[in-house]
């Protein structure tokens, strides 16, 4: 097979922060080359949850080039090729918007993605995540690390290969029912395995179109969201949020960082960057409790702390469904 495995990683949930970009080029079924890239995004706002996944911080990226300079290179290796990458679409979005930044035009590409592949060779497996894919499939490679995962992104496509005994990419996914994502006239349209007829199926096993393939009903919207203006008017000119020192873990669902940044403050917020002994809250928007506790105890683990005190007694860590719903309007807004 020939394809170009990628992997990114994100400064945070913008889908324009590339931080880091890699690229493995298989001809004939081997890696002949790699390529690995810290990138500079457009902001240099880095979200502690992405940090404490891929470890990459704004230092290290001061210098590096932004993802314009970076195109120069890519563009050439993947050209005319098929990427292939692990959950495709995210990777797909956020090569269309970091170019998109930098108004460069993204071309018409073709791409694949393990995750299917897999699901379509290995039905009944309980994960289809890299990591457990790659564990199972006895690959030795450090999770969030672009060139690491695009290096397992690569071998799982090549067992998926080794399994079906084709050759070739588009032999592969005729066999295993599959079609090819692409981005085409400014829309991403991902790989799927497909139901009866041809035609596409959804997690339930129905399709939203009819045998001629108009939509027969609209599709889901999504769940829920915070209306910034809904929640100022219902606090009219009180500060619910008065003096209180919040660290946000993440944007509000429909809401940017900056947006979400500037409502607490509307509501009398103090929005802090780290968390520190003075912090009231912490607020695990994108992330879970436990892992919102793990960055508490590691933020205040340097600090020095008096005797007989604990800094952290003061902090309260709230899901974003608990941190809406100290919000005027906020309970009805979050769905």
């Amino acid at each position: 097979m020939d394809f170009v495995a990628i992997d990114f990683e994100t400064a945070n949930r913008q889908p324009s922060s590339a931080c880091q970009l890699a690229a493995v080029v298989i001809r004939n079924s081997e890696i002949v080359e790699e390529h690995c890239w810290l990138i500079r995004p457009p902001r240099m706002y880095f979200s502690p949850i992405n940090i404490s996944i891929h470890g990459i911080r704004p230092e290290n990226v001061v210098e590096a080039l932004t993802m314009e300079g970076v195109w120069t290179e890519l563009q050439s290796l993947i050209d005319g090729q098929v990427i292939v990458a692990h959950n495709a679409r995210f990777d797909i979005g956020v090569l269309v918007h970091s170019l998109a930044a930098y108004d460069i035009a993204c071309p018409n590409l073709e791409f694949s993605c393990t995750r299917v592949l897999a699901k379509a060779t290995w039905p009944g497996k309980s994960a289809y995540g890299l990591k457990p894919l790659g564990q199972w499939l006895g690959i030795d490679f450090k999770h969030h690390d672009a060139l690491e995962d695009a290096r397992c992104c690569a071998s799982i496509a090549l067992a998926v290969e080794r399994t079906n005994t084709q050759s070739q990419l588009t032999e592969l996914e005729t066999v295993l029912r599959i079609s090819r994502g692409h981005f085409r006239h400014s829309q991403i349209v991902g790989p799927r395995m497909l139901g009866r007829r041809g035609r596409s199926s959804t997690p339930s096993g129905r399709t939203n179109s009819d045998r001629w393939g108009f939509p027969v009903k609209q599709p889901r919207r999504p769940v829920g969201g915070i209306d910034p203006s809904a929640v100022v008017a219902a606090a009219a000119n009180e500060l619910p949020l008065s003096r209180k020192r919040i660290v946000m873990l993440g944007p509000m669902r429909g809401l940017d960082m900056p947006a979400t940044i500037e409502l607490i403050t509307r509501l009398g917020a103090i929005a802090q960057p780290t968390i520190n002994s003075q912090t009231d809250y912490v607020v695990a928007c994108g992330t879970t409790l436990d892992e919102a506790s793990q960055l508490v105890c590691t933020a205040l683990a340097a600090a020095p702390v008096a005797a007989g005190t604990s800094q952290a007694a003061g902090i309260r860590l709230l899901s974003e469904r608990q941190f809406a719903a100290l919000l005027p309007a906020g309970k009805a807004s979050i769905g």
